[in-house]
C-alpha cells in the first residue's frame, strides 16, 4: 500500500545558508530517491512581512 507524505521548503534569502526552494527540493527528492511518478502535487506560496519576502513550497509525493 502507498503512503502518501508531504516536505515543506521554505526559504526567505536572509542567511548565507539560506537556499533556495529549488536547490531544497532537488537535494530532497535526490537523497530520498524520489521519481517523477511519485509527486502528487507541488504547491508554492509566498508572502512578505515586515519588509521580509517568504517562499514556501509543500511537496505531497507517495512511498511504497
Amino acid at each position: 500500500m502507498d503512503k502518501v507524505l508531504t516536505k515543506h521548503f521554505q526559504y526567505t534569502g536572509l542567511d548565507d545558508y539560506d537556499e533556495s526552494l529549488d536547490s531544497q527540493m532537488n537535494a530532497f527528492l535526490t537523497e530520498n530517491n524520489i521519481r517523477p511518478e511519485q509527486v502528487i502535487d507541488l504547491e508554492y506560496a509566498a508572502h512578505s512581512s515586515g519588509g521580509i519576502n517568504t517562499y514556501s513550497a509543500l511537496l505531497i509525493y507517495k512511498t511504497s
